[in-house]
């Protein structure tokens, strides 16, 4: 059997990982504000008010299908692309893969805004998930927090986190204090300011 007979079903970004591999590759830009993560004392209470004001996170694949699973409440949600690589590390399977944090949200966080649920803000960034990532490849880069969610959000595997927060008074509040932790790249508000790099990166070691 010639390999043209073969028929190929994959999802579109493996084909595109496939077709540009020869290409350089394309970044996802990630800066962590080092100074609130060394902060033990304001991670904790951070941690600490997510637990007394939130439920624990519920983690969904971003899928097509999610939408009808998610609370009709108000609350907190968070996109995480998970690479597939893992180490292995004991029996501590969630040890073994770095996620990388891409963006931060909140839904109905005022009493004007009741009818905002986490279900209805996923509805709204489905479009961002079903985006061509082949713009990923893209010349230019993205200059709109738009044209960011089209480019990083359809990668995959892509995952949901949300959580009920019944006390709207404190949803804005904690997702303030998450975006300035983590500093999620696809975040346009809320960023913590970074010192500026000098001079352009370069290999601690080259082979």
């Amino acid at each position: 059997m010639s390999f043209s007979s073969v028929p190929v079903r994959r999802d579109p970004l493996t084909r595109l990982v496939h077709r540009h591999r020869e290409e350089d590759s394309p970044a996802l830009p990630i800066e962590v504000g080092l100074l609130r993560m060394l902060d033990v004392e304001s991670c904790r209470q951070l941690d600490q008010d997510l637990r007394d004001f939130a439920s624990p996170w519920e983690v969904y694949q971003a899928t097509e299908a999610l939408q009808a699973s998610l609370p009709d409440l108000p609350g907190l949600y968070m996109f995480v692309w998970r690479p597939e690589f893992q180490f292995s590390v004991d029996s501590r399977a969630s040890h073994g893969s770095f996620p990388q944090l891409l963006y931060v949200g909140q839904a109905g966080a005022s009493r004007t805004d009741d009818g905002n649920t986490i279900r209805r803000r996923y509805r709204e960034y489905s479009r961002y998930l079903q985006a061509s990532p082949e713009s990923l490849w893209a010349d230019t880069e993205p200059k709109t927090r738009e044209q960011r969610l089209s480019r990083y959000l359809p990668l995959r595997p892509m995952e949901f986190w949300c959580t009920t927060v019944p006390d709207r008074n404190q949803i804005r509040g904690l997702e303030k204090r998450l975006i300035r932790l983590w500093n999620p790249p696809l975040n346009d508000s809320d960023r913590p300011k970074l010192r500026g790099r000098l001079g352009a990166p370069r290999a601690a070691w080259t082979s």
